[in-house]
């Protein structure tokens, strides 16, 4: 999976289509009279934990199983690293909880103000909507806590690794176990996706312009944009203007 930067704009965004509804669980507020339930923000934290899954793999370097990641959530110090326990204390649904009703709050003033309806908005909320959905419907096809790799494996793939880069040899070995078979993980995940990728697309017909190429028409407008520049850079600068008398 190709590693993209989430932003906080990025999910909240992507939180921004959760919608207010009733149900029966107990309701947490009531926003210009209308309830907002336990239920809705249990849906919206699933969501947010999908972005936080995602940046946490991100930043350990390794795939972290569904299971691992819901007992970090519901117990930070058991992972027995106080700096990650206190990032997953961050995350928490006690403090998620008022950054989703400002969500909420926020989402109803751009409502409100038409903001909304904007069509460079609208189309940026099309893009973020078959992002999420494409990304979340690709990990649960590639069923990455499927994925074993045993100790054998990864031992043999550590002692690999350390013989083509000697600053590995500093590292513990446990460690150095935990990290190989993280990319081991990764790298089998890569090979999976491939293969669906592959097999989707086949699914589909699908025409290219053979009148139009894309890398022509983005080096064209960089090199357009070069020459903007560099004119701009030789033109001289303009003279000052002389005092009024």
């Amino acid at each position: 999976m190709k590693k993209i930067r989430i932003t906080a704009v990025a999910g909240i965004l992507a939180l921004i289509a959760l919608a207010c509804g009733s149900d029966k669980s107990q309701w947490l507020w009531k926003i210009e009279g209308k309830s907002v339930s336990m239920k809705q923000l249990d849906e919206a934290y699933s969501g947010f934990g999908v972005l936080m899954k995602e940046q946490l793999q991100q930043r350990m370097g390794r795939f972290i199983p569904e299971e691992e990641f819901k007992q970090l959530l519901e117990d930070p110090d058991r992972s027995g690293n106080p700096q990650l326990a206190e990032m997953f204390k961050s995350f928490g649904k006690d403090l998620f909880s008022e950054q989703y009703k400002d969500m909420l709050i926020l989402n109803m003033e751009a409502q409100k103000d038409g903001y909304a309806r904007r069509p460079e908005v609208k189309a940026k909320l099309e893009f973020l909507q078959k992002y999420f959905l494409a990304n979340m419907y690709l990990f649960d096809l590639l069923k990455l806590q499927e994925i074993k790799i045993s100790d054998a494996e990864a031992y043999a793939a550590w002692e690999k690794a350390k013989r083509e880069d000697a600053r590995l040899k500093t590292i513990p070995v446990d460690q150095g176990l935990e990290m190989i078979k993280g990319r081991m993980v990764m790298a089998s995940a890569m090979e999976k996706q491939r293969t669906l990728l592959k097999n989707a697309t086949q699914k589909y017909r699908i025409e290219t312009n053979k009148d139009f190429d894309i890398a022509t028409y983005v080096k064209e407008q960089r090199e357009e944009a070069r020459k903007k520049r560099e004119a701009a850079a030789a033109a001289p600068a303009p003279a000052p203007e002389e005092p009024k008398k």
